[in-house]
């Protein structure tokens, strides 16, 4: 989930406007306090869009009632907003956060029920689970992923609507086995290969054996992939680039590590938000600009994303234990 860009990041910003915040929601009426934030926020651009970054939190986790969001520059309307809220503090914002969690949120927290009422199988936040599909081949969903399946009488065919799945495919020569997410189609007789399909673009990633990929345009012949071969396809646009990786990284994620050895730091975090336990907030350009390389602990998602923010010195402020927010320099 992103948040407006400020023009420079600034995690000095993000922490001020979180003291503010936790001051305005216990004391709403305070037209001194509402001064002092419209002139906090003049002072730089970075001061506005951190407040912008830090409402979001707050409106999603319920902790600010909608007189309060949008707080208009001028100040609030007489009579519109209650005299004084009981204490808040950044714990508050945790709890709030949590009972979020418990309430399903389906635009935060992968409870799609439009997912949920398509899948054959899905997993919850942090769960990797193995299914034998009725052909015998294997499918290993990752967190917050879901497969749908299309068998028939000629054909093996699986849907990948979210998330990321393992496949090992019993070898069927006879029976093409099929799996589509997206603009990508992956054509295989009995091998094993990996797709991730997120918001941003979607990869096929091939462990051992061969596959056929295609991606939605029937002008363009169906590419090969051998053991080691990585393809990542635009959902808009179907444009696909091939890459390398050790095979032996492919499907880490399976023993609870993500090896990467050329990601950018946005599409790492898309995949540690599927084993992350609450919110994981981006602003700024620079976690869709810099690309890294590393082994990543599932088990450990704060970690992990303070390991991946470090070598392109981006800032992480984490708020309790359910809420992280990644953008500003690192100090």
């Amino acid at each position: 989930m992103n948040t407006p860009p400020p023009p420079e990041d600034d995690p000095r910003a993000v922490s001020e406007a979180t003291d503010f915040l936790v001051r305005l929601a216990d004391t709403p009426a305070d037209a001194s306090l509402h001064a002092a934030i419209q002139s906090w926020r003049r002072q730089r651009p970075e001061n506005d869009a951190a407040w912008a970054a830090m409402r979001t939190v707050w409106h999603l986790t319920g902790e600010l009632g909608p007189v309060l969001l949008p707080l208009d520059p001028s100040g609030p309307v007489a009579g519109q907003i209650p005299a004084r809220r009981p204490p808040t503090s950044r714990r508050r914002v945790t709890l709030a956060a949590t009972a979020a969690l418990s309430l399903g949120i389906a635009l935060l927290f992968g409870g799609d029920i439009r997912l949920a009422l398509l899948a054959d199988a899905t997993t919850r936040t942090a769960e990797n689970r193995t299914i034998t599909l009725p052909d015998g081949s294997t499918a290993t969903l990752g967190g917050r992923s879901a497969i749908a399946l299309h068998y028939t009488p000629r054909q093996r065919q699986v849907e990948v609507l979210a998330g990321e799945v393992f496949f090992t495919v019993r070898h069927d020569a006879d029976h093409p086995f099929i799996v589509t997410a997206g603009r990508l189609t992956a054509r295989d007789i009995g091998t094993r290969f990996d797709i991730d399909r997120a918001d941003t673009r979607i990869t096929l990633a091939v462990s051992e054996g061969s596959v056929g990929v295609s991606c939605g345009d029937p002008r363009i012949p169906e590419k090969r992939l051998t053991a080691g071969d990585v393809i990542a396809v635009d959902p808009r646009t179907g444009h696909a680039t091939i890459s390398r990786e050790d095979p032996s990284a492919i499907g880490s994620w399976q023993q609870g590590h993500l090896l990467v050895s050329d990601a950018t730091v946005a599409s790492v975090v898309q995949t540690l938000r599927r084993y992350y336990p609450g919110i994981i907030l981006s602003y700024g350009a620079a976690p869709g600009r810099a690309h890294v390389a590393g082994n990543y602990d599932l088990s450990d998602i704060p970690g992990a994303l303070h390991a991946v923010a470090a070598p392109a010195r981006i800032g992480v402020t984490q708020i309790g234990t359910q809420i992280l927010i990644l953008g500003g320099t690192q100090r």
